[in-house]
């Protein structure tokens, strides 16, 4: 990753100010590594902003985003009008955890910013980002987490605790509790993010859920059926998820015995159905994912299909599956 670092270290010094962005409806991995990253980039004495997510982020990044701002940590959030106002012809646009246009929090910034950097971890995909000057796509890395702890090392700075927690806690739900996409250098990542002042008790208080989100999604999972020998799914009630949802019902399932591969699917917006699909790895939930449209790594994966009713998008995985 040498390579990465020296270029995006290029990159943000030979630019007048940088802008952040993530995908849409944010997560801890997206926007806590933003959020760290924005603060090595202050560090190098550089304008930084981040885009200001237009939906509601989940509760796990309201709760580290609290966490942060209660010890006086400024986060240089900006709203995209707000953001258009900062942008030149020397202004570079920063993409994380996502490699897809259609999945970042405001795809005009694509249109509006000439240098466009990107950073993912997610499995190569047919839709890029493309204008991007640089592009890093490195699907054995567990979360971009694990890529910005990297960067931190390599430039040998320190983050405030906090931020270093809220990194880990992203780290953490992106490998399912490290069940999924973990390696011996995640755990190693984990190791240097402790010893970096990651707080394991303030960690916890941002990773807990409510007890009224954790019964309705285990009612769905009630209604969870075989679409195949080792292949589970479960189809969430006609309402409007988030993707978080759709991950934590997909990860409960692959907890089940002889399950190998499963599924959720819900609509995360009014004319959009999502699909989160995991895997124990014999079976690439990714190359699934991608047949429908979506895309991500063998253990976990992710699909967003416009203008379908849930049955049609259970279909098409029925039969992907048995192609």
């Amino acid at each position: 990753m040498e390579y990465l670092f020296e270029k995006l270290t290029q990159n943000i010094k030979s630019h007048d100010n940088i802008i952040l962005m993530t995908h849409k409806r944010p997560d801890l991995d997206g926007m806590g590594s933003c959020i760290a990253l924005s603060k090595i980039i202050e560090s190098m004495k550089k304008e930084v902003y981040i885009v200001y997510p237009k939906e509601q982020v989940n509760v796990s990044l309201e709760k580290g985003i609290k966490a942060i701002t209660n010890q006086k940590i400024k986060i240089n959030f900006l709203t995209v009008d707000e953001i258009e106002e900062k942008i030149n012809d020397n202004t570079l646009l920063i993409v994380l955890d996502t490699q897809k246009p259609e999945l970042v929090e405001n795809a005009e910034l694509l249109d509006k910013i000439k240098d466009i950097f990107v950073i993912d971890h997610h499995m190569n995909s047919s839709s890029h980002i493309d204008k991007a000057i640089f592009e890093y796509i490195n699907s054995n890395k567990s979360s971009i987490v694990e890529i910005m702890a990297n960067y931190l090392k390599y430039l040998n700075k320190n983050l405030d605790s906090i931020i270093i927690t809220v990194m880990l806690a992203g780290m953490e739900i992106d490998t399912n509790g490290y069940n999924l996409k973990t390696s011996e250098n995640t755990f190693k990542t984990a190791a240097y993010l402790t010893k970096k002042g990651a707080d394991s008790i303030i960690k916890q208080e941002i990773l807990k859920g409510s007890r009224e989100d954790f019964i309705r999604r285990h009612n769905c999972i009630k209604n969870s059926y075989y679409i195949k020998d080792k292949y589970w799914l479960c189809e969430m009630p006609d309402e409007i998820y988030d993707n978080v949802d759709l991950a934590i019902v997909a990860d409960e399932m692959l907890r089940f015995e002889d399950v190998e591969v499963s599924f959720t699917v819900g609509k995360i917006e009014e004319n959009v159905v999502g699909v989160s699909a995991r895997s124990m790895g014999k079976v690439s939930a990714g190359i699934i994912m991608s047949s429908i449209g979506g895309g991500g790594h063998v253990t976990d994966a992710a699909a967003q299909i416009k203008g379908k009713t849930i049955k049609e998008v259970v279909d098409m995985i029925k039969k992907a599956i048995e192609e």
